[in-house]
Formats: C-alpha cells, structure tokens, sequence
C-alpha cells in the first residue's frame, strides 16, 4: 500500500510574504507518493527551524534562521546553505534506513546545491537536486530574501 504525503507548492516568489514561501494549497490539497513525496519530506526537514519541533528538537536545519537576516557576504551564505543541505540529507537518510518500506523512488541518494542566483538586492533563489536511489533526478527552487534593508 503506497504511502501518500500532501504536496507542497511554491507560493510565487512576486506574492511572497516573510515566512510564507511554501503552501499546500490549503482550498485543494494534492496528494502524493514516489519521488515527489520523498521531495516533499526532504523540503519539510530543509525548511523547518532546528529546535522548532516539539519532540523532535534536532529535526531541521538552520536555514529558516537565515530568512530575513541582512547578510551581504554571497560566497558565505551559499557555503552556509550547503551546510543545511548536507544537514537535510543525512536527516532524511536516516529515516529512510529505519523504514525499510520504503521503495527506492521514495529513498534519497543525494541533494546538491546545483544554481545559486541573486535577484536584484534583496533576494536570491537557489536549485536544489534531488537524487533518489532509483536514479531519477528533479530540481527544487527555493526563493530566499536576504533583506528589506537592501
């Protein structure tokens, strides 16, 4: 029996408020299974605050923190973002070990940060690509506002 996630859509960067980057389209929800609900689970880790789950306090990455922040060095934030990839990663993975249902579409194999792009001052965006074990690839954009204070 496959098991079913809700997906999780971009909100179009133009229409973006902070803290509101991702939606699951709340008035029809989409469900999913395979790749894109192995895409979905590693998004939810990226994005979710460290420390933020009430149980689970190491599930997370920093990256949330970051929002917002006025950070002008690029090359370092780019090194930092690939910091919370790796996190993302081997906290996914470890999930995937401890269930072995899962199929090899819904296992992750690797997320590399593959395009790092500044929009204007105070915002840039960047591709993530998700590598599952059965060999299928796909490319994440996740939009991020460096600073209203530009």
């Amino acid at each position: 029996m496959p098991r079913y996630d809700l997906h999780i859509q971009l909100v179009d960067p133009a229409e973006q408020s902070y803290g509101a980057n991702f939606s699951f389209g709340l008035t029809a929800p989409i469900q999913v299974t395979g790749f894109q609900a192995l895409i979905n689970r590693w998004l939810k880790i990226f994005m979710t605050p460290k420390g933020s789950h009430p149980v689970r306090r190491q599930e997370g990455t920093e990256f949330a923190y970051l929002i917002g922040s006025n950070i002008s060095d690029i090359p370092s934030l780019q090194a930092t973002i690939g910091e919370y990839i790796d996190d993302a990663n081997q906290q996914v993975q470890a999930v995937d070990r401890a269930s072995p249902l899962l199929a090899a579409n819904q296992r992750l194999r690797s997320a590399t940060l593959k395009q790092f792009n500044a929009i204007g001052v105070s915002s840039l965006e960047f591709w993530v690509e998700i590598v599952n074990e059965a060999g299928q690839r796909l490319q994440v954009l996740i939009p991020y506002l460096v600073s209203s204070n530009g």
